[in-house]
């Protein structure tokens, strides 16, 4: 049976049953007709839907419906609802008493669980990336994305010759001189950690990196900021220790600014030097 052959009445009645949100549109890009699933699916009555336009605000997207967009969320209450569209398809209009036109008709299927998985899954996957990332007590980076970040930022110094520091700092986990020298609780270092990096974070600017690498216990990848001005930081935050109920004593502190020619090793070492002559 060819297209012509199909009379208004048995090709709605096909339309109309199919599992398929069915929209069918006129040459001006005009609804000329949905079948009932669709209709429910929007929440609407199909009469109040007839014959409207993309410029048209009763239907919810009705400019991406109109337009043939591939994905379209549709708000129904308080839950996000998505449908995709699976294939376009012309018809002659004659059959329906539409001379010299033909009807578009655009099939879309319920996509919302599949969204919904698909959502899920990229949570899960910024989780895990999180986690592989990143500290597990501090949520500062771990060894291998500061290095990343770390070797990044001294690209970036080399390219534009703009300002970087750099400050390591080692924390001696050890009890007050007035307790027992015993060395402390893991879940007590833990805590400590903790404390020490909330501090870091709130002295710190938005722009600056805080980090784990091998033998240092904080790293502070510090942009656009000078040797001068990172010493203030230091003593800042040396202040600051106090009110964690560490003194400032425990720390040490290595300090350099990027130079040019610097790799990151040389750049690390000239930190790590200033580091193992404090502690010296």
């Amino acid at each position: 049976m060819s297209k012509t052959d199909i009379n208004s009445s048995l090709c709605l009645n096909l339309l109309e049953n199919s599992p398929s949100f069915i929209i069918m549109l006129d040459e001006q890009s005009r609804i000329y007709w949905l079948n009932q699933s669709f209709c429910d699916f929007l929440g609407l009555e199909r009469e109040s839907i007839i014959g409207l336009s993309a410029d048209d605000a009763k239907v919810p997207c009705l400019a991406q419906v109109v337009n043939g967009q591939a994905r379209i969320e549709i708000f129904a209450g308080i839950l996000n609802k998505w449908i995709e569209l699976q294939d376009v398809m012309n018809f002659s209009g004659e059959q329906f008493g539409l001379e010299n036109q033909e009807l578009k008709v655009c099939y879309y299927t319920d996509a919302s669980n599949r969204v919904q998985t698909e959502k899920q899954l990229l949570q899960l996957e910024h989780t895990l990336t999180h986690k592989m990332s990143h500290d597990s007590v501090t949520g500062m980076l771990n060894h291998h994305s500061m290095f990343q970040t770390l070797s990044f930022e001294v690209s970036r110094s080399r390219r534009y010759n703009n300002p970087l520091s750099l400050v390591l700092m080692n924390v001696d986990y050890q009890a007050d001189d007035n307790s027992e020298q015993e060395t402390l609780a893991q879940e007590k270092i833990e805590q400590m950690r903790l404390m020490i990096s909330q501090l870091l974070k709130d002295q710190m600017r938005w722009a600056d990196i805080v980090g784990h690498l091998k033998n240092y216990d904080f790293v502070l990848l510090l942009p656009e900021t000078v040797y001068e001005s990172a010493e203030v930081l230091i003593k800042k935050l040396s202040e600051g220790m106090e009110n964690v109920a560490l003194n400032a004593k425990h720390i040490q502190y290595g300090l350099s600014q990027w130079q040019k020619g610097d790799d990151v090793q040389m750049f690390l070492e000239r930190a790590a030097n200033e580091l193992s002559s404090e502690t010296a």
